[in-house]
Order: structure tokens, then C-alpha cells, then sequence
């Protein structure tokens, strides 16, 4: 008899007490963290990009610009840039998390310097390519002299289209009193040739770039790659050496991807210029000329 007595008081205080449970206690809901589409990539991918930045700084005055949630990265081979070949290398993160964001692209750069009088752009690719599979995109700048420049990024990241202005960057000298970069007429018509990654010059045979630019009837708009092909022979010498050259070059030639290609030998360190012969399709000459022409770049290695 005891023994049910307490079976019941036991059942009457457990029900007693769901009761009050159901009744006056709020449900707690789990918060389950859903996944970021904007993002793109594994922890693994992640590596390999910043691996691939590695070597690479954030420009100054260009990078870390602010889309909504989302923030604009930008690097070059220095913070700063310099008159003549720079490679430019775009990326966008999630702000809060710093997740590189696949959908993406960048549509236009636009760079400008205002002297006041007048206002002028400089040779760019404006081709952005993407690095393999990555959400990292490349193109070029070949700045015309040092001074205050503005380098405005035009974007679509998601569906959000804009443009960042950056804040005003100066674009330094080139060292050393090199040359990096040169301008020629033709047909009443002024083209620049950029010498692509000079600073990756060594001593022996070296493959090289080049790029050809036109500029248009408004100064202001970005100098793009000509469309008319050039073949560009090439005569190095070392003028502190009584101007010996070097056996083995071969001239620039057209590719597909705009860029001319061919091969220079530096057979010891120091200054060389690079005299340049620029040619039409039919092999008349367009500017410079043969052995110590006035058209030609200096680098040092």
C-alpha cells in the first residue's frame, strides 16, 4: 500500500513539472551557421592564394577599398608604383570573414593625371586574365612619368556594379635613371612601347615582353594595345663598355595574347640600352633603326 502511495505522489510531482516546463519556459532555438555562397574556396585554396599573393604587396592608396560587405585588394611587386611596366593583381574579400569571393570580375581602370592644364592617361592592357582556377585577376599599367596619378577600378562583384575612385597615388621614378617605357610617331600617331617585367632581368639569354599602345584622339581614355602589328628588332649594347652588344637576340614578334615576344642576351651585369627597331607588317621601318638607333630602353641587371 506504501508502495503505491509513493508510486502515485512520485507521478503526480514529474507531472506537475513537465507541466510548468511546457507551460512557462521559453523554446531556445539553435542557431545551425549556414554556408557562405559568396565565398569560393576550401581552406586548401585559400593557401594556395595567398601563396600565390605572396610575393606581392598591397598598393598604396588602391587597395582595401570598401564595396558594402565586401573589400577591393590590390598588389603589385611594391606598394608603390613606378613609371613604365607594372603588373596589377585584383581580388575581393568578405570584409567580416576575409574569404576571398568568387563572383567577381573587374570591367575597367582607368588611370588619369591632372596637371592642371590638361589631364592624361597612360598604357594599360585593361584585360583582366584570372590566375588558373582562383578568384585573382591580372592586368598591367605603364605609368608615362612620376607625379600624383588616380587609378579608378571599375567592378561587378555579385550583382553590385560601381566604381572606386582610390585615393591619389604617386608614381615613383624609375631607378637609376632607367628606361623602361618609350613613345614613337607614326602616321601622325603617337604609340608607346612598355618593356613588360624589366626588374626580372638577369645575366644570359632572357625571354621578354613587350607591348605596343596607341593613344587615341582623347588623351584621357586609357592608351590600349595597338590593333596593327609591329615586328621590333632589337640591338643591345652596354654604353659604358664602348657600346660592345651581344650575340643571340631575337626580335620582338606579335602574340596572340597582345604582348611581343622575343629573346635579349645580357652577357654581364651592368647598363645596356636596348635599341629598337619597330617595323610594319611589310618590313618598312616605322621608328628607331638599325644598331645605335635614337629608340631604345636602358635597364641594369
Amino acid at each position: 500500500m506504501k508502495v503505491k502511495t509513493i508510486r502515485l505522489a512520485l507521478g503526480l510531482f514529474l507531472g506537475l513539472a513537465f507541466s510548468a516546463c511546457s507551460t512557462n519556459d521559453e523554446v531556445v532555438p539553435i542557431n545551425i551557421p549556414s554556408i557562405d555562397d559568396d565565398v569560393c574556396c576550401s581552406q586548401d585554396d585559400e593557401n594556395k592564394i595567398n601563396q600565390i599573393l605572396a610575393g606581392y604587396k598591397e598598393v598604396t592608396g588602391l587597395s582595401r577599398q570598401s564595396v558594402g560587405d565586401y573589400t577591393l585588394k590590390v598588389y603589385a611587386r611594391t606598394a608603390n608604383l613606378h613609371v613604365g611596366y607594372n603588373d596589377l593583381y585584383f581580388a575581393v574579400e568578405k570584409t567580416e570573414s576575409g574569404r576571398h569571393v568568387k563572383d567577381f570580375t573587374v570591367t575597367a581602370l582607368s588611370p588619369l593625371m591632372d596637371m592642371g592644364m590638361m589631364q592624361h592617361s597612360t598604357p594599360t592592357a585593361n584585360q583582366f586574365d584570372q590566375i588558373e582556377s582562383f578568384p585573382i585577376y591580372h592586368t598591367w599599367v605603364a605609368p608615362l612619368m612620376a607625379g600624383e596619378w588616380t587609378l579608378p577600378v571599375s567592378y561587378r562583384i555579385k550583382d553590385l556594379n560601381g566604381t572606386l575612385p582610390g585615393a591619389p597615388i604617386t608614381i615613383e621614378p624609375t631607378p637609376n635613371n632607367q628606361v623602361w617605357i618609350k613613345s614613337f610617331k607614326w602616321n601622325n600617331i603617337t604609340y608607346y612601347l612598355s618593356l613588360g617585367s624589366p626588374q626580372n632581368l638577369k645575366t644570359g639569354v632572357n625571354t621578354i615582353s613587350a607591348y605596343i599602345s596607341k593613344k587615341g584622339e582623347d588623351s584621357t581614355q586609357p592608351y590600349l594595345p595597338a590593333s596593327e602589328v609591329f615586328t621590333i628588332d632589337i640591338y643591345p649594347t652596354m654604353p659604358d663598355m664602348g657600346n660592345h652588344t651581344s650575340p643571340n637576340n631575337e626580335p620582338l614578334v606579335w602574340q596572340e595574347n597582345g604582348s611581343y615576344q622575343g629573346k635579349l642576351n645580357l652577357t654581364m651585369t651592368g647598363t645596356w640600352d636596348i635599341h629598337l627597331h619597330v617595323k610594319d607588317a611589310a618590313g618598312n621601318t616605322v621608328a628607331g633603326g638599325e644598331e645605335l638607333s635614337d629608340l631604345y630602353l636602358t635597364v641594369i641587371i
